[in-house]
């Protein structure tokens, strides 16, 4: 299983650095910390893709991955120097904890500024809903989509 894992994982890192659009690569940091990766698909859409570690009062509970497919809604002017953009699209986030595991679907809705040197800085919400596997019983995992509501900030090398 872990090979198989593995070589998806390769399969589709191999993929996004193929592609010529651009990228970007660095951390998301709220109730979890996560390593995050863009990759944009035109210029009005892109690929996020996060894997980290999820805390809970402050411990590390376990591992959690998310992807979505975001959208610009809007790129205001406010600035002369750098880009801003409002984003939003649908979102996949999976983890598994010290009691079990979970699967969820939600949206993703932020804010992001890149700078005129390789450098992205955005500020989001991702609420989620599903399913929780806990002991062997299963649960709507819905409680904890409020958490998905906490603004993570995220910093991102563009290349």
């Amino acid at each position: 299983m872990r090979r198989l894992s593995f070589i998806l994982i390769a399969i589709i890192a191999t993929t996004f650095v193929a592609n010529s659009q651009p990228r970007a690569l660095g951390l998301r940091a709220g109730m979890d910390c996560q390593l995050s990766y863009e990759h944009g698909m035109s210029s009005n859409d892109f690929i996020e893709v996060d894997l980290g570690v999820e805390f809970v009062y402050g411990y590390a509970v376990g591992l959690n991955a998310a992807a979505g497919y975001n959208f610009m809604v809007a790129q205001p002017k406010w600035t002369q120097k750098g880009e801003w953009g409002f984003y939003a699209g649908p979102a996949v986030k999976m983890g598994y904890l010290w009691v079990g595991g979970y699967l969820a679907v939600g949206a993703q809705v932020g804010l992001e500024y890149n700078f005129n040197f390789p450098l992205q800085v955005s500020l989001d919400i991702r609420p989620a809903a599903g399913v929780a596997i806990e002991g062997g019983s299963c649960r709507i995992y819905g409680a904890e989509a409020i958490l998905g509501s906490i603004p993570c900030l995220s910093v991102r090398y563009r290349f």
